[in-house]
């Protein structure tokens, strides 16, 4: 089974109203991770199996909480398909990848 997962997350901190430090943080998690992944303007998206992907989930919420966020809302899109899917694939028509990607 193939699965693609894109994650918006939106944490707020009690003494902070600089919500785009915290999301910074969980898209470092996301790199860390060594998924591959393409970070959107309004979400990322991640390759990776289930238990992948929810256990980065569960990371990135538990790190939120560790750093004070008193919530994390965290709006999940998951496709799974038998067919081959990926990042690359399906924006290949609109973006150019690096060599690397």
């Amino acid at each position: 089974m193939n699965y693609l997962m894109s994650i918006q997350i939106l944490p707020t901190h009690p003494q902070s109203r600089d919500g785009f430090k915290y999301i910074s943080e969980a898209i470092e998690i996301i790199e860390d991770s060594g998924l591959t992944h393409f970070v959107g303007p309004l979400e990322t998206t991640v390759e990776g199996n289930m238990d992948q992907l929810f256990n980065l989930v569960k990371k990135m919420n538990n790190f939120l909480a560790d750093q004070g966020c008193d919530r994390v809302v965290s709006n999940i899109k998951l496709v799974q398909s038998q067919q081959e899917q990926s990042i690359k694939g399906l924006l290949e028509d609109y973006f150019e990848f690096d060599d690397e990607y």
